[in-house]
């Protein structure tokens, strides 16, 4: 059993960040774990991926090829990588910024504007998303995802990294409560 999550953005939104803080957790878990990761040579702006693959047996191939999940935070994330979906697959988006969505299977949160109103500062958006993740991933559980984000960071920032992830994780568990998906893809906008 094998399951693949992508993080796409922007360079400087975090993205690789997250998926190391998904893969620390994989491992934490005793999962296979595998990385990888994508980003132009722009700091900020230019395309940005990181990968998770989790899988009960060895990981033969180290690049997702059926996402699981997605989460975009930008619209071009969303647009370029959905075509890599399962059928079953979620892809959570922030909703301030990814307006259309060609898939069924969506979760809206506004994780910038969060991390903004909470913080102060957009760049906390990650780790919020990690929050709301965690309430949709059957393969990562909270304690060790908490964990792997207090790990991530220096004594400094590991506080307010927590504050952030517990901000996604009540989004996530209220989210999971109400959000009712398609039963077909089809074009959606907010």
């Amino acid at each position: 059993m094998r399951y693949e999550v992508r993080f796409a953005g922007s360079g400087g939104q975090g993205i690789v960040v997250a998926g190391l803080i998904l893969a620390r957790a994989g491992m934490s878990e005793g999962h296979h774990v595998v990385h990888s990761q994508n980003y132009g040579p722009e700091t900020r702006g230019g395309n940005s991926v990181s990968e998770v693959m989790f899988s009960d047996a060895e990981i033969d191939y180290p690049r997702a090829v059926a996402l699981d999940m997605l989460v975009a935070l930008s619209q071009r994330a969303c647009d370029e990588n959905l075509r890599d979906m399962k059928a079953d697959g979620i892809a959570i988006v922030d909703s301030d910024l990814v307006r259309k969505v060609l898939w069924g299977r969506v979760v809206r949160t506004p994780l910038q504007r969060k991390a903004a109103a909470r913080f102060q500062d957009q760049r906390f958006a990650n780790v919020i998303a990690l929050g709301v993740l965690v309430s949709f991933c059957p393969w990562i559980s909270l304690r060790h995802l908490r964990q792997a984000v207090r790990e991530a960071f220096p004594a400094e920032l590991a506080g307010p990294n927590l504050l952030a992830f517990q901000e996604g994780l009540r989004s996530g568990r209220r989210l999971r409560k109400t959000v009712t998906f398609e039963e077909m893809e089809g074009a959606t906008e907010v």
